[in-house]
């Protein structure tokens, strides 16, 4: 394998985990209670294993790590990308140019 494609594949890789890191803690930021009081008589709950602070601390790194990752994406997979672009419209154009014909 050249050294791009296994670039991209560590990219595709890590961008998979810190996707789901972000969206993980981005539930759980979601559904933990927040606000005064909201400790007052739970304990023992599902989100008792970090501090809201240090999830939120998480959440924003991975989120601004996924941006960063889906950029290098973005770089490495542009050639492709432009091309697939470039076939959609062909085909699109080649149909209506048929669909012209047929209706003369």
């Amino acid at each position: 394998m050249s050294l791009k494609i296994k670039l991209k594949v560590i990219v595709d890789i890590f961008l998979i985990l810190v996707m789901i890191g972000s969206s993980v803690t981005g539930i759980i930021l979601l559904l933990s209670p927040s606000g005064p009081g909201s400790r007052a008589g739970i304990s023992g709950s599902l989100f008792d294993f970090a501090s809201r602070s240090s999830l939120k601390l998480f959440h924003n790194w991975t989120s601004i790590l996924v941006i960063v990752l889906i950029v290098l994406h973005l770089m490495l997979n542009w050639r492709i990308i432009l091309c697939y672009i470039r076939n959609a419209f062909k085909a699109q154009r080649k149909r209506s140019c048929e669909n012209q014909q047929n209706s003369m």
